[in-house]
């Protein structure tokens, strides 16, 4: 057994390995192999896609495994196959799709590239939101559009489904969804990444997924077939899409800039992510500290 308590790291993205730029900063990327070096196994866990994370994955060298579209998927990183996946069910994506176009919004339709060839079918007349036209651009997503969810090629590879706008628009629009979708769905809705703002932005994110899906389930899901002990998993997040595996893990941490409902149910507490947060919980690790 390794003289080190902990033998998984997962670590998110946006808020917490990523500065408010969306760079890495050198002490973070050392640290990240050092706990490489020590033999810990590194999974980067986020909402995004693969495809939208691919400049966070080159900048700390990452080959490994990577948690997607918030626990939807988990993918190899080096291959870029999706290992495993929780798609929603058709007539669930129709009936969120149904319920946010009849808000006047289009619909983000994530899928799975591995089997559907392209990234996300935007449905609806309505216009893309700025921060998804901006998002579009500057990253290798493949996207295509349809006035009309029937349009969709690939009803099975659905992973997630999504709406853009201000956090005052979306907040009515989940509850709406609450209401009429239940508990056939888990739903998210926060502040978007956008050109000026990897985190508290005006702009919000609604996303709607299959209801067992969040990081810790697939963090889970791995352990169980790896033969990791729950109790020897650290999780670094900062979000509301990090609850789940802040509560769970053996040791959550919440970074100095998390949102108070992730901070409260994390055993711990680290730096800003514009201060190093994540390689100060690593070094205190690989040092016994904690």
């Amino acid at each position: 057994m390794s003289v080190l308590q902990y033998d998984l790291l997962v670590i998110d993205l946006d808020g917490t390995l990523l500065r408010r730029d969306g760079s890495v900063s050198a002490r973070n990327v050392e640290a990240v192999q050092q706990a490489r070096d020590a033999g810990v196994e590194v999974i980067v866990a986020t909402g995004r896609a693969l495809v939208e994370s691919q400049r966070a994955l080159k900048a700390i060298a990452h080959e490994g495994l990577m948690i997607a579209a918030g626990g939807s998927m988990l993918c190899c990183v080096k291959s870029g196959r999706t290992l495993a996946r929780r798609v929603m069910p058709e007539q669930v994506v129709r009936d969120a799709t149904d319920a946010l176009l009849g808000h006047g919004h289009k619909v983000l339709i994530l899928k799975d590239s591995n089997a559907a060839g392209y990234d996300y079918l935007a449905v609806g007349q309505g216009e893309l939101d700025p921060a998804s036209r901006w998002w579009f651009e500057q990253l290798p997503v493949t996207v295509r559009f349809a006035e009309e969810l029937a349009e969709d090629a690939h009803p099975h590879d659905t992973v997630r489904a999504a709406v853009v706008a201000s956090g005052s628009e979306l907040g009515p629009i989940a509850q709406d969804l609450k209401e009429k979708l239940g508990e056939q769905v888990f739903l998210q809705h926060w502040p978007a990444v956008t050109s000026s703002e990897a985190i508290g932005s005006q702009t919000h994110l609604l996303e709607v997924f299959n209801p067992n899906v969040n990081k810790w389930t697939m963090i889970q899901s791995h352990c169980a077939g790896s033969g990791i002990d729950m109790a020897r998993v650290v999780t670094i997040g900062d979000g509301l899409n990090d609850v789940e595996m802040l509560r769970g893990a053996g040791l959550g941490v919440a970074m100095g800039n998390a949102d108070p409902r992730a901070a409260a149910v994390a055993d711990r507490s680290a730096g800003d992510h514009e201060n190093d947060g994540v390689a100060e919980v690593i070094e205190l690790i690989l040092n016994g500290g904690c």
